[in-house]
């Protein structure tokens, strides 16, 4: 239970202490005298979203804090916060400064904004546009019945057990694919090794057939040269041949007559037996030239064979080399056996998700359950708030997955969250068919189901949140509508607290207790809001207000 609540600097709240008592407090004031600020500020005490903007003009910091009386909590709900609380009292304070940081204590300890949900979910929760907004959007409906039947650890243990089953399938996924990804790779090596060794390449290869295609393209011009090389040395008139056999005859001579000229004479010999050979070689060149246009196609062939081999392999015959030396080593190592690993992920990928199977269909069994107890709780609450005859139904929405869970005959695809969605089917007039929540009720049917669905959790969970409070519950009502939801309220609040702030006078007078919200100038000429518990007589005064009554 809420004790007290003490503001500072916050907003149009310069400092204000606020006490709070069981039962049914009602908060009224004129449109703008701060009634949400309040509401505010408990946000914050609760772990709500803090803004710099929250602080009061020409303050450095906001500072909220609020005493909660949790004696009366379940054991479970004191032994698991028991380091935070004091004789019964949880007190939290939160700060907010300047540079839009925020300061969290619970009980003069300081803590983090999880540790400050953790503690106060339980305890207390907050119900206004937020919520009905919530309520418009179908993808939250399954949200209300699982917080109705008190679902969270089921819905932690599905989570769990999907995520842990999904991580395994992605590994197993993306092992397969590398699997498969190698064995691709495997055949492009074995391809290219075979290629290599087939053209049996060596180095300078390239060079001995350019040099050899060179020749062979300048054949009959070589054969001609040696042709006349060979005429020039052995024709009968005047060759090289017959000239240097009269040299030496006439060298003979002279060397008879001057010793001296021996040695020369040794030299022309040797000269005559080197045109010889010069003679013998150009005859046998000549004859091995030949004029082959089949050896040339040969050649051009293998030429552009190695021309490929380089472009592919990296530009030498020497690379070509190297490349296959890396390709017998790749081929050569010897990977993990991954298939045994494949088939270990595969079988923990089963039992995973056969473990989450198990889980998902407990989920789903607890919640057709809930929905069916829902589903005549929330009828009976419609009744209490004008909508007789009504029709509430909480209905399940499943996607076909042929690999999914299969439930009722149906495989259905597994998320985090369960194997079903789920929508509010509603009709505020009998004998009309149901159609979406989301569809068909108006603002004050809005607020009138959602009314009856916190009437009914706390049915079914007394004990579940000791606090309520309702910021505007009654949007778009009025008149006896508004009797019945103001009845409700009190009704609500025998076996807990309420805080419901309205503009309606019929829910203001069913209030066990009073506070008004004013707006005022202060010395400094600013606007101050300030709240204040009412007594009888300034709760009349206020009623007349609320019902545009003379004073």
């Amino acid at each position: 239970m809420l004790k007290k609540i003490r503001i500072e600097n916050l907003a149009l709240v310069e400092t204000a202490q606020i006490e709070f008592d069981k039962g049914l407090t009602v908060l009224t004031g004129e449109t703008g005298a701060g009634k949400s600020i309040i509401v505010n500020a408990l946000s914050l005490a609760l772990g709500g979203r803090a803004e710099r903007e929250y602080i009061r003009d020409g303050a450095d910091r906001c500072r909220v804090e609020a005493d909660f009386d949790v004696s009366s909590m379940p054991a479970e709900f004191r032994g698991k916060f028991a380091g935070f609380i004091n004789e019964g009292l949880l007190r939290i304070s939160r700060e907010i400064t300047g540079d839009g940081r925020s300061r969290i204590r619970i009980s003069d300890s300081p803590a983090t904004l999880g540790q400050l949900k953790s503690v106060t979910s339980p305890i207390a929760e907050i119900l206004g546009q937020h919520a009905a907004q919530m309520l418009m959007n179908e993808d939250n409906h399954l949200l209300f019945l699982d917080h109705f039947a008190a679902l969270a650890r089921k819905k932690e243990i599905v989570a769990g057990a999907y995520h842990d089953w999904l991580q395994t399938a992605t590994r197993l996924s993306e092992i397969t694919a590398r699997r498969d990804q190698l064995g691709a790779e495997r055949e492009l090596l074995l391809f290219q090794r075979n290629e290599i060794e087939k053209a049996q390449i060596h180095v300078g290869e390239e060079e001995q057939l350019l040099s050899e295609r060179k020749v062979l393209d300048s054949a009959r011009v070589l054969m001609a040269s040696a042709d006349m090389i060979r005429d020039i040395i052995e024709n009968e008139e005047n060759s090289v041949s017959s000239l240097l056999s009269l040299a030496q005859k006439e060298l003979d001579r002279m060397a008879r007559i001057d010793t001296q000229l021996e040695k020369k004479v040794a030299e022309l010999i040797e000269m005559t037996y080197q045109l010889e050979d010069l003679r013998a070689f150009i005859e046998q060149y000549g004859s091995s030239i030949g004029d082959d246009p089949g050896r040339i196609e040969e050649i051009n062939l293998r030429l552009d064979e190695i021309y490929n081999l380089k472009k592919k392999y990296g530009g030498s015959e020497q690379s070509v080399l190297d490349s296959l030396e890396i390709i017998n080593k790749k081929l050569s190592e010897t990977p993990a056996d991954i298939d045994d690993y494949i088939d270990e992920l595969a079988n923990k990928s089963r039992a995973l998700f056969e473990l989450y199977s198990r889980h998902a269909l407990t989920l789903s069994h607890a919640r057709k359950k809930a929905a069916t107890h829902l589903q005549k709780l929330v009828t009976r609450e419609l009744e209490d708030l004008a909508i007789e005859n009504g029709g509430f139904e909480f209905e399940f929405v499943y996607e076909d997955d042929p690999e999914g869970v299969v439930i009722n005959g149906r495989a259905v695809r597994p998320t985090p969250d369960g194997l079903e969605k789920g929508r509010i089917m509603f009709s505020a007039n009998p004998g009309e068919p149901l159609k979406s929540l989301v569809k068909t009720a108006s603002g004050g049917e809005i607020s009138r189901v959602l009314l009856a669905l916190k009437s009914a959790e706390k049915k079914n969970h007394k004990l579940l949140h000791s606090l309520l409070v309702f910021d505007e519950v009654d949007s778009g009502i009025g008149g006896r509508t508004a009797m019945k939801v103001g009845k409700k309220l009190a009704r609500l609040s025998a076996d807990s607290q309420l805080i419901v702030i309205t503009h309606l006078h019929q829910i203001a007078r069913e209030g066990t207790h009073h506070l008004l919200a004013e707006k005022k100038t202060g010395s400094d000429k600013r606007s101050v809001i300030s709240v204040r518990r009412l007594d009888s007589t300034g709760i009349k005064q206020e009623l007349a207000r609320m019902m545009a009554l003379p004073e």
